[in-house]
This record gives C-alpha cells, structure tokens and sequence, in this order.
C-alpha cells in the first residue's frame, strides 16, 4: 500500500487543508494566494490531462512524484525541476527548549512584507501573500529586524510540514531556525501529528541540521514547478 506522504499533496488538500483548497474530481490544488501546489488522487495521463483543464492558460502549479515526470510540451511548459528529500520526525529529541526560545514570537498579517522579503532573500520554497494561512508561522527578530522564521504547511493527516525554515545572512550560526523549528515540531506534536519536511537534496547542510533534531529521510521526490501552455 502507498505511505501517506508518497503523495502529500493530494493527501494534504483532502483531508487537513481541505479548507484552503480547490478539488475537482480527482484533481485539486490549493487557492493560488496561498500556495502553488496542485495534486491528483492517481499519477497518471488522464488525471494530467485533467489538471490541465483545471488550471488556467498560464497558470502556474508545482507537482510531485516518486518518478521523473515527462510533461507534454504541447500542453506544459516546464519552469523548474528540483530534485527533493522527504524527512520524517523518527528519532525523538530530549528537549524542545534551546536558549534562544525566549526570542520566539508569533507572525501575523501585519508581518507578512516582512515574510515576503526574508523567504525571497533565502528561498526556503514558495511563500506568497497568503501562504501564513497554513497557521502557526513564528519568527525571531534582532534589534527590530527579522531575523528567522519557521511555521507549517501541508497536512496530510496524520503528518503536518514543517516548512519556510529560513534565517537571514546577517544572523546565520546562532542556532535561531533550530529553536523556530523545535518549537513549530512541539506544537505539531501535541496536536497529534508527526513532523515531517522537504529539502533540496544538494542542501547537505540542511540536512545535517535536520538530522541533528531528529528527522530521518524518508525517500526522494521529484518537484516540478509547470506553467500551462
């Protein structure tokens, strides 16, 4: 039987973010203020063909498989390919508390230029002007600047992602994404749900941090982001 999270998106947008998304039949995407994600129950020619008539010309969505993904070029012009690890929360850590827990704060709307400036400096992965709907986005800021956030996204229950881990070149090596995204991992685990993620496979450093804080890959995945002809 396929795991869950081989296919998190159409997971995700019918069961725990049902509320912010769109689904036809056996296609669906979330809304487009929020994010770009778009997904099927099955990966195959007819539900592409489907998700083709669901989009609009021009329109712009990111799909994943566990396979390499042809796209018809007559229909589908490839805008990005990235090559992703998927990482679990196995390995239980003994604390979420580290010293910089004290300088989490919540984000809301009135932070949003903010958001939007810090993710198109750092490009942890898409955040647009809606994306702080998905809930619980945090941030720790220095001297009035932001300095790091982490909140979560898709919920494909039982998981929920942690995701849009970012810190500013200027406050690199002080271990803010590490306290943002313990503390993200806590709230996640006390409604129930297992932490998981995404990561440019090539980002080993990221890898290596989320590893040192109890994630586990679980398996490659293939994101592309296809603009409809």
């Amino acid at each position: 039987m396929p795991h869950i999270l081989d296919n998190m998106i159409w997971n995700a947008i019918t069961t725990g973010n049902s509320d912010i998304a769109i689904v036809k039949d056996e296609v669906g995407r979330y809304l487009p203020a929020i994010a770009p994600f778009a997904g099927m129950k099955e990966f195959n020619d007819v539900n592409l063909q489907n998700l083709y008539e669901f989009i609009p010309v021009a329109g712009r969505v990111a799909i994943s498989s566990l396979k390499k993904m042809e796209h018809d070029e007559s229909k589908w012009k490839l805008v990005q390919a990235m090559d992703v690890t998927q990482m679990v929360y196995e390995y239980p850590v003994n604390t979420f508390v580290t010293k910089n827990s004290n300088f989490i704060v919540p984000l809301t709307d009135e932070h949003i230029p903010l958001l939007l400036e810090l993710t198109a400096l750092t490009k942890p992965g898409p955040f647009l002007e809606r994306t702080i709907e998905f809930g619980n986005y945090f941030g720790i800021f220095i001297d009035g600047r932001l300095a790091a956030m982490t909140g979560q996204r898709m919920n494909p229950v039982p998981y929920m992602e942690v995701s849009a881990v970012c810190t500013h070149p200027d406050f690199r090596g002080n271990g803010y994404a590490k306290a943002l995204m313990l503390h993200v991992m806590k709230i996640i685990l006390d409604n129930s749900f297992t932490p998981f993620l995404h990561v440019l496979t090539s980002n080993i450093i990221a890898i290596q941090l989320y590893e040192s804080i109890g994630f586990g890959k679980r398996t490659e995945l293939f994101v592309d982001v296809i603009e409809r002809v």
